[in-house]
């Protein structure tokens, strides 16, 4: 075989490969969209519409009246970009195009603007994602979040201090104060150590509430406006001093 036949047999080869590769090539297409939504242990508060209205891609996807390829990878980056998304999962089964959900969900509110998930990570804070969660303010910076997280935590596993605290502001100098729901207190729990030996010393507190008139006077009015649990084997507390 001379050199001119053999150039031509390989561009013969390489023609049928290519266009052979083109004919057999399936376009990733839907006809049906699914979204399942998993609230990630809480009641949803997003739902399929929210996710089409939010993402460009997939709204483009579903309006389109002509086949189209999907990339899934980038729809799922795509969807997984949306603030209260956790996790997207897509994938084509029989030209269904599937979208399996996880819902980002609040863990604590980080000051106006923010919620923080379980994981530290921020989240917008707005009218859909409300949730009635533990309130942290104060000059916290970013690398006390997985403190806070933490504390959050503890105090969430415990019922009684789950119920009995609403806030939780934080200063330099102070530490943590928290705010309870239960009288207009000040509690002084300073750093993020011994915390369950603090949270029994709040527990004692409160006990002891209804027994001491140097709490609750016979009148019935709180003698209290601050309490500290940050000092070994001790609650000090600082009386409400009356204007003359």
């Amino acid at each position: 075989m001379n050199l001119k036949k053999l150039v031509l047999l390989k561009i013969l080869i390489i023609s049928i490969i290519f266009f052979s590769a083109f004919a057999f090539k399936n376009d990733s297409y839907f006809i049906e969209l699914s979204i399942e939504i998993d609230g990630n242990g809480a009641s949803t508060y997003i739902d399929s519409s929210d996710i089409l209205n939010d993402c460009p891609l997939l709204l483009e996807y579903y309006q389109s009246e002509e086949k189209i390829d999907i990339n899934t990878k980038l729809l799922e980056d795509s969807i997984s970009g949306i603030d209260y998304i956790y996790n997207a999962e897509v994938y084509l089964q029989d030209n269904d195009l599937n979208i399996l959900i996880e819902q980002n969900n609040p863990f604590l509110r980080f000051g106006d603007l923010y919620y923080l998930n379980k994981e530290g990570e921020k989240m917008l804070a707005t009218n859909m994602n409300s949730s009635d969660v533990l309130f942290f303010s104060g000059d916290i910076d970013d690398g006390q979040v997985n403190e806070v997280c933490e504390l959050s935590n503890y105090i969430y596993q415990d019922y009684f201090m789950n119920s009995l605290i609403k806030g939780v502001h934080y200063d330099k100098e102070t530490g943590y104060v928290f705010y309870p729901r239960l009288f207009d207190i000040e509690i002084v729990f300073g750093d993020a150590s011994q915390i369950e030996n603090k949270f029994s010393k709040i527990k004692t507190f409160y006990k002891d509430i209804s027994k001491s008139l140097m709490i609750i006077n016979q009148e019935g009015e709180l003698q209290i406006e601050k309490i500290n649990v940050n000092y070994r084997d001790q609650i000090i507390c600082q009386k409400i001093i009356k204007a003359h």
